[in-house]
């Protein structure tokens, strides 16, 4: 380039700038970049930072390090659009549609619904008309880098066998392993006192409920009769909770509260520890002050030892032959599965916490454990499938590395050609990136 056309060119770019903080005096929006004549918008680096979160999912990533990478992308396709253009070389309209179809189809099975799509779209401040316009210029970029790439004979890349086998070696723990799965079903059997112990917690929480009726005053009966340690001397006062924290730790009270207006009182119902009573003081947005009783239900050793027999028991029913899902159905006391057979569901093996992981960890599939105690009770569980962890072999996976390896080859290429022909463009970056 002759010096004079340097100056033309200068030139043409000064006035182009002069343009362009003409039209944006006064505007939020500013220039990130300019490369060649053409300037690269601030809210251009924020659109497609805000289409990279939505197209990975990734809401970590802090801002300032996926703007430099935004701006470092819409640079490239700057750099390859005025290259494009000067080698003749386009991507036509129609195939630039049907990749854009397909990339919109891909991204809508990462959302369980359309409704869920579309507020994804809103909550980044996006429309689907954005969308498009945002994916049509990446996939234009993909298809002019690729062009450019095949005009320059740089798209001959060979991935050998050795190579994509070294690969597989190196990195075989962590791209082969496939987790093991299992799907379970249980039986569980709470420990619970003898009838008699039950039946009179029962009859002291109702007494209490009685005079609460005739007038009695909650806090001062919560101090005579409320058997819970951290809450009686202060008359059965929990202060305020956060009403998410005690669905999520005592669901049983927060159903309870839920339906209980500001100074009602519920009857006794039964918790894991006994009988409680609740009063309903305020209620503010995800909050409430609240007070209780609760009336213990002793448990002995006496009462452990008899639940365990009856978990053997049912366990030998199911090894003689009774279909389980038909035993879960009487015998189990999880409300939520025994209407079910107590069906579970799958898990990843190694997901399972313990002490269930250790001991299904040794059996196989239609096995039954030996009853298995947790802090719910005693658990007999029926391993339904079982998939042990594997490692896929180097023929599972020999094609997919080998376009891994391609890809990469293909984007270091990429890299460097840019970079070649950046040398010839001029290129600046506004403020900081």
């Amino acid at each position: 380039m002759t010096e004079g056309e340097n100056r033309l060119r200068l030139g043409l770019l000064t006035l182009t700038l002069s343009w362009f903080s003409l039209c944006f005096a006064g505007s939020a929006d500013s220039v990130a970049a300019v490369v060649g004549t053409r300037a690269i918008l601030e809210s251009e680096v924020t659109g497609l930072l805000t289409y990279m979160r939505l197209a990975t999912g990734d809401t970590f990533t802090p801002d300032s390090i996926l703007r430099s990478g935004a701006l470092r992308r819409l640079i490239d396709e700057a750099l390859l659009n005025e290259q494009a253009e000067k080698e003749s070389i386009d991507a036509s309209r129609e195939e630039v549609q049907t990749a854009v179809q397909e990339n919109i189809k891909s991204l809508r099975t990462r959302f369980a619904s359309e409704d869920e799509f579309y507020l994804a779209l809103e909550e980044e401040g996006l429309n689907e008309r954005m969308l498009k316009d945002r994916i049509a210029n990446e996939v234009r970029r993909n298809l002019l880098a690729r062009r450019l790439l095949e005009k320059s004979g740089l798209t001959d890349i060979y991935v050998s066998f050795t190579e994509a086998e070294a690969f597989y070696n190196e990195h075989k723990d962590s791209i082969a392993k496939v987790p093991g799965k299992v799907e379970l079903a249980h039986i569980l059997f709470m420990v619970k006192p003898l009838d008699s112990i039950e039946n009179a917690a029962k009859e002291r929480a109702w007494e209490v409920l009685e005079l609460l009726a005739k007038g009695g005053d909650f806090a001062t009966l919560a101090r005579s009769f409320s058997e819970d340690l951290k809450t009686n001397t202060k008359g059965g006062d929990w202060g305020w909770v956060e009403m998410e924290n005690l669905s999520s730790t005592q669901p049983e009270l927060a159903i309870v509260l839920n339906q209980l207006k500001n100074g009602q009182i519920s009857p006794p119902f039964r918790t894991r520890q006994g009988y409680i009573i609740l009063k309903k003081e305020h209620e503010q947005t995800g909050k409430v002050h609240l007070r209780s009783i609760l009336i213990n239900v002793p448990l002995t050793r006496a009462d452990t030892i008899r639940t365990r027999n009856l978990a053997n028991t049912v366990r030998k029913k199911a090894l003689s032959g009774v279909p389980f899902d038909s035993l879960a159905k009487v015998y189990s006391d999880d409300p939520q599965t025994a209407s079910e057979g107590g069906y579970l569901g799958e898990f990843l093996l190694e997901g399972l916490s313990p002490p269930f992981y250790q001991v299904i960890a040794r059996l196989n599939t239609g096995e039954i454990s030996e009853p298995v105690l947790s802090e719910h009770g005693f658990h007999i569980v029926q391993v339904m499938n079982k998939e042990p962890s594997r490692f896929l072999t180097f023929a599972e996976l020999q094609e997919p590395i080998r376009n891994y390896i391609y890809q990469q080859k293909f984007a270091e290429r990429l890299r460097n050609y840019i970079d070649r022909i950046e040398r010839g463009i001029y290129v600046e970056i506004k403020g900081k990136d």
